[in-house]
């Protein structure tokens, strides 16, 4: 694998810690105002959950580009998943909203969704082989932040409900790499990061604790609209979430 592209991810690193700083900042006023005025359920805020994951998705098209530069054959499979795959997906949804039309991704929701977890493990082995702290701390610190965003807005427990139904133990892999800093003294901005993914565990556990207190925890989400539930988009059409005004609906690819 060409040490030239993950050196170049590494040295993104910093950048991409302070951008995700920046939205735990921004989801924490949010969730302060939204508690201030009773709690509750609210909708997703998709713009606002891509964005945050904005320039990651960016950063793997470049070093997808940058594989394919050095003939790094490895490197571009590892890269072509969240990276030229990412955008590919948004161009499907944009054409087939563009026609009236609704994808079905039903049949492919086990699929898509261990082909995910099998890449995240992929990824954190490829940062550790070539040892970039920072990337594997960024990733870390990016999903955590999502979740506590989840919890305490959309009392949902997501990827960690997930785990008492698909069993995939790795994910207790993602809070723990927000230690990553402590332990490598290599990590970019080591002092702030070690701060950063402490501040970002608490708000994690205190996340989960808020949704377990409210009875949610186990409740499966109710929004067919969202990606992140796909797992879950057979038990919602059975369940009849998505019938609910299916009529009104544009026909469904697939």
């Amino acid at each position: 694998m060409a040490p030239e592209i993950y050196r170049f991810l590494e040295a993104a690193s910093p950048w991409l810690i302070l951008w995700s700083f920046a939205f735990t900042l921004i989801h924490s006023v949010r969730i302060v105002h939204h508690l201030s005025r009773g709690g509750g359920k609210i909708p997703d805020n998709a713009p606002l959950t891509e964005l945050a994951g904005l320039p990651l998705t960016v950063l793997q098209s470049v070093a997808f580009g940058m594989a394919c530069y050095y003939a790094d054959w490895l490197s571009m499979l590892l890269f072509l998943w969240w990276g030229p795959g990412f955008i590919a997906v948004v161009l499907l949804l944009v054409i087939a909203r563009l026609r009236g039309r609704r994808i079905d991704w039903a049949p492919y929701r086990f699929v898509i969704s261990y082909a995910c977890k099998i890449y995240y493990l992929a990824y954190m082995a490829a940062f550790f082989a070539h040892d970039a702290p920072g990337m594997m701390f960024v990733f870390s610190v990016w999903i955590i932040n999502d979740q506590v965003e989840k919890a305490f807005l959309s009392l949902d427990a997501d990827r960690t409900r997930r785990t008492f139904h698909d069993r995939w133990i790795f994910r207790i892999g993602y809070p723990a790499g927000l230690l990553i800093p402590i332990f490598f003294e290599a990590t970019p901005l080591r002092a702030f990061s070690i701060g950063y993914g402490l501040a970002s565990l608490g708000l994690w556990l205190a996340g989960l604790t808020y949704v377990a207190r409210r009875g949610e925890f186990f409740n499966v989400p109710d929004d067919s609209s969202l990606l992140r539930n796909m797992v879950y988009f057979g038990k919602l059409r059975e369940d009849g979430v998505v019938p609910v005004g299916q009529e009104k609906e544009a026909p469904t690819i697939g």
